[in-house]
């Protein structure tokens, strides 16, 4: 149900993966990598702004594959 409430994110039981994007001028690269840490997930650094989806498709869809057991 829609009206229905979280009662525990996601992040905290469940295995995360996430891109640094390490040019990003839009979310500071050194947050990302706090964010990450604090979900523990698994991380890479992609050279890129904040559009890395575009920019580095090959490393995201990489990145994708990893976190659905693919790779």
């Amino acid at each position: 149900m829609l009206a229905d409430k979280t009662t525990r994110a996601a992040w905290r039981s469940k295995p995360s993966w996430y891109a640094v994007s390490t040019e990003d001028r839009t979310i500071n690269p050194d947050l990302q990598r706090f964010m990450a840490k604090r979900m523990g997930a698994t991380t890479v650094e992609v050279k890129a702004s904040h559009l890395s989806l575009i920019s580095q498709p090959d490393a995201i869809t990489a990145l994708i594959l990893e976190a659905a057991g693919q790779k």
